[in-house]
């Protein structure tokens, strides 16, 4: 149901007239590059390091306001540990995270060419783990999904090369309510095309 809101919200949005007043339409791109905060508990057993694609949908509603909807999934990425529970075990995890959301982006300072942008938004995240362990000859597998909630906060800018086509970078650093995963720092790289 989240999906089918985000969707119809995404489309509403396009649907406006590009050349009615301020109102600009946009999609785009993004490679991210993240780094989760586990807590304690499980700091060793997940990998920390993410590379993931995204693609994102939005419209400029003023000069210095835009709504953007996103779609991020990352690689499935491995880690592995000896000795952790007990002398001998090995414990290993493959992890894939994606997620979607919205985020309300505002120029603070706008050059024209150069815009510095701070963000804040709402994140669904959802988590596909697989944890296997091998302990005294024996091995066990189990495969989970954890989902949760994010507010994010970012902080970037974008270079404008010509009226329709942008780079854009942005720090952004999460809050979630998931179990494993308590913060995210992202770092994203990615191209705007405006309508």
């Amino acid at each position: 149901m989240k999906k089918c809101g985000l969707l119809l919200t995404v489309f509403c949005l396009l649907s406006f007239n590009a050349n009615a007043g301020l109102i600009s339409p946009y999609v785009g791109a993004d490679y991210t590059y993240s780094s989760l905060n586990f807590g304690r508990q499980n700091d060793e057993l997940y990998a920390d390091n993410f590379n993931s694609l995204g693609v994102v949908a939005g419209v400029k509603l003023l000069s210095w306001i835009s709504v953007e909807g996103f779609y991020q999934q990352s690689e499935n990425k491995d880690n592995s540990v000896h000795n952790y529970y007990v002398t001998g075990d090995s414990f290993s995890t493959k992890m894939k995270l994606k997620s979607y959301g919205v985020d309300l982006v505002s120029d603070v300072l706008n050059l024209g060419i150069v815009e510095i942008l701070s963000s804040v938004g709402y994140g669904y995240y959802d988590a596909d783990i697989t944890n296997s362990i091998y302990l005294n000859g024996t091995s066990a597998k189990r495969s989970y999904t954890e989902d949760g909630n994010g507010l994010r906060l970012g902080i970037g800018g974008q270079v404008n090369l010509t009226p329709s086509l942008g780079i854009r970078a942005m720090f952004r650093y999460t809050i979630t309510d998931m179990d494993a995963v308590k913060q995210m720092k992202d770092v994203t790289v990615g191209l705007r095309y405006y309508f």
